[in-house]
């Protein structure tokens, strides 16, 4: 698909009565019984504007809707009602919490899958994660993957207050939070709590499958579609910098920086073929307030996913790399074309 056919794909399609009306259930994230419809590039109007201030009010106000309609169980649009609780329920079940030292760990000697004969398609485009994933299911029917860019110790980051950045834009939009609030899922959270990392954080991850996305990045409610999640935070490159005060060359900390984010990067990878997951969104991982350099991981994802003896080279048939930010992307192009990888 050419990057203008995406931008049109994702020009807004406006609908009449589109206002969503939450339906109140007995307790947090009850729903009704009934099943999701597919998904559909149909998208609503947005919510009424006046309820929204300020663009991280705005924000807060998008957050508490969709706690509500999780609370609720179900949401109405446009004459139908689409119920949560049975996919959050199912969600939450097989939400999966993976510790550091857990076979992960052996991604790179691990046989890689034979060979599906025919070439990962690769989509390289300046929008969201959400829209990637979008993207990928108006493609195909099989089971789509997405990378959550996560804090280390808060589920959701900060999308309760209001904040913008790719995990906020995540949970705000699905039913992808009370999946992070489970028994399973906060040991993630507590190892970051308790554990000094220095930044680095851990190869800890959390994943969370049959996650229903039911809204835009700005707040439109959509029919859901289901993705997988995998959230995994990056290393906070920033902080590594800053915590080293010169005890070690700076070309030694990027070095250890990028080890670290290839190992982390490998094992997400690995999950997502473990799961028989093979269209997946990524991105520019950690390239923004954790400050990793973004050539870097576009380069890492290079050697991971597209040379000649790369490790997953045959895993997966699409890959969407959604990212925002002109510099960015034209930082991955960069990379890209060198390295001879066609988007």
């Amino acid at each position: 698909m050419s990057n203008n056919s995406i931008k049109n794909y994702f020009k807004p399609k406006p609908k009449e009565n589109g206002d969503p009306k939450k339906l109140r259930g007995s307790h947090p994230y009850s729903r009704s019984s009934s099943p999701p419809s597919p998904a559909s590039p149909q998208e609503s109007p947005p919510p009424p504007q006046r309820r929204y201030g300020d663009a991280r009010s705005r924000r807060k106000e998008i957050a508490d809707d969709t706690l509500e309609a999780l609370e609720a169980g179900c949401y109405s649009l446009d004459g139908r009602t689409y119920a949560l609780k049975d996919a959050v329920k199912r969600s939450e079940q097989g939400t999966r919490y993976y510790q550091p030292d857990c076979a992960l760990a052996s991604w790179e000697i691990s046989s890689p899958p034979s060979g599906s004969g025919r070439q990962t398609e690769v989509t390289l485009a300046e929008i969201s994660t959400l829209e990637g994933a979008r993207l990928l299911i108006s493609q195909t029917d099989a089971r789509v993957g997405i990378l959550n860019f996560a804090s280390a110790t808060k589920p959701g980051g900060g999308f309760l207050s209001g904040a913008s950045a790719q995990e906020e834009s995540i949970a705000r939009s699905s039913t992808l939070y009370p999946t992070l609030l489970t028994a399973e899922a906060q040991r993630f959270y507590r190892l970051h709590k308790k554990r000094d990392t220095e930044g680095y954080y851990t190869h800890a991850m959390i994943y969370s499958p049959s996650i229903l996305v039911f809204r835009t990045d700005d707040g439109r409610w959509l029919p859901p579609y289901e993705v997988d999640i995998l959230t995994s935070p990056a290393v906070n490159a920033g902080v590594v910098r800053q915590k080293n005060n010169g005890r070690v060359s700076d070309d030694d900390i990027e070095g250890d920086i990028g080890m670290a984010m290839r190992e982390r990067m490998g094992r997400l990878l690995f999950l997502f073929e473990q799961e028989g997951v093979r269209d997946i969104v990524l991105g520019s991982f950690g390239t923004g307030v954790f400050k990793n350099n973004v050539q870097m991981v576009a380069g890492i994802w290079v050697d991971l996913l597209f040379e000649e003896t790369a490790r997953f080279r045959n895993s997966f048939d699409r890959v969407a790399f959604a990212i925002l930010g002109t510099p960015t992307i034209e930082d991955f192009k960069l990379v890209f074309t060198a390295r001879g990888v066609p988007f």
